[in-house]
């Protein structure tokens, strides 16, 4: 959600007042509960018509006010303490306003697995920590991908909880502190991202429409664009000529985090014989680190790259360009 979002959401809790509130508050994760806390703590007097605004599709009553002040403070504290025991609504009143709630915040935008990389090598106990603080499709995404005796152990400590210790609850922040902070992309690199985001069809149009623009650029942002996931869209040619230039250690590995769509696609250039004795290497592949697996991806992602840089990949539109 926006930070415009976030606002909004905070001067209608204010606004349903703090029975309401805390049951919305029970139903949310710690980061979100975080988020709209801060929020409140910032809020002074909402303008009548910003409350009005905000509150149209809600309540009459509201629209009708002439103002909306509030002790936000004191409405917090006490939402918090209706919704949660008392050990977790202090943990997290101690929390809000710390670098450790943004900190959680930027950790929420990276995506699951590189998420679940940083916290493998971690004690179970902190992993429950940290996914416990994440909204609930973010940190089922993590444990999807994390190995499954670390999966199992991290639910384990998840059921056997109930709110974070202050030591555990400062490992964490510690933890936080320790990440390299991730830097905006810009120029190319942004617009790489951008495109990695969009559906294939929209990605395509607009790499399409470049084409006509610039067609230097549109070439750059398509290589720079591949991953190891783009393979089944690689024509036949580009295929058969990563086989030959990837490692077949590397190759197995990235597989092994794969969907098939991308076994399939290799396994149509290959040898009936040949693809049979990569289906069973890669059934006999026991389980693998996360950071493992990421790192196989991202090799060969960047071998992708580097053929179509060097003219050995070719795709459709390209050709006829």
């Amino acid at each position: 959600m926006s930070q415009a979002g976030i606002e909004k959401s905070a001067v209608l809790l204010l606004a349903l007042g703090e029975d309401a509130t805390a049951a919305v508050f029970r139903y949310l994760s710690p980061l979100e509960v975080g988020r709209l806390g801060s929020a409140m703590r910032e809020l002074g007097v909402v303008p009548r018509e910003r409350v009005r605004a905000i509150l149209r599709d809600y309540a009459v009553e509201s629209s009708e006010q002439t103002g909306f002040a509030a002790d936000t403070r004191r409405f917090l504290d006490a939402t918090l303490k209706l919704a949660w025991s008392p050990e977790r609504a202090q943990s997290m009143l101690q929390r809000l306003g710390a670098l450790g709630t943004q900190a959680l915040d930027t950790l929420a935008g990276r995506e699951p697995a590189e998420i679940a990389g940083l916290l493998e090598a971690q004690p179970p106990q902190l992993i429950a920590v940290v996914l416990s603080q994440l909204p609930r499709d973010i940190a089922a995404a993590v444990l999807d991908v994390l190995p499954a005796v670390i999966r199992a152990d991290t639910l384990l400590c998840l059921a056997q909880s109930d709110a974070p210790s202050p030591d555990m609850m400062r490992e964490l922040d510690d933890w936080l502190a320790s990440l390299e902070p991730v830097s905006p992309l810009q120029g190319e690199a942004a617009v790489v991202n951008l495109l990695g985001q969009m559906s294939e069809g929209s990605a395509a149009a607009v790499l399409n429409q470049l084409d006509r623009n610039d067609a230097g650029l549109a070439a750059r942002l398509r290589v720079r664009n591949l991953s190891f996931e783009d393979l089944p869209r690689v024509p036949e040619s580009g295929r058969k000529a990563f086989l030959r230039h990837i490692g077949a250690r590397t190759l197995l590995h990235a597989l092994k985090g794969s969907d098939g769509r991308i076994l399939d696609a290799l396994s149509a250039v290959m040898s009936p014989s040949a693809a049979q004795r990569m289906r069973d290497d890669l059934d006999t592949l026991g389980a693998l680190p996360v950071t493992e697996i990421q790192s196989a991806q991202d090799a060969a992602g960047a071998t992708l790259r580097r053929l179509a840089a060097e003219g050995a990949i070719l795709f459709p539109e390209e050709e006829t360009a």
